[in-house]
């Protein structure tokens, strides 16, 4: 079973697929993929799911405090990625 937070994504996917006045089988074929995916991560670490979701709420809402900069990390490795 899907995370509350992802039946209303996939509920509102399959149905934008399945209304189309002809079904395209590699847009539903992407999509089972897709969400395949998504309920095998879910479902290895549900905690981790749920966290990753919080915090791009945190992201999304500008509450997410702010980070070490891109140029400062760079320059702590040398430049290198």
């Amino acid at each position: 079973m899907l995370p509350a937070v992802d039946a209303a994504a996939f509920d509102a996917e399959l149905a934008r697929i399945t209304r189309a006045p002809v079904l395209d089988p590699a847009a539903l074929d992407d999509f089972l993929t897709g969400w395949w995916r998504i309920a095998a991560r879910a479902a290895q670490d549900g905690e981790d799911w749920q966290r990753m979701h919080a915090e791009a709420e945190q992201i999304r809402s500008d509450r997410c405090p702010p980070g070490t900069p891109l140029a400062e990390i760079l320059a702590r490795r040398g430049g290198r990625m």
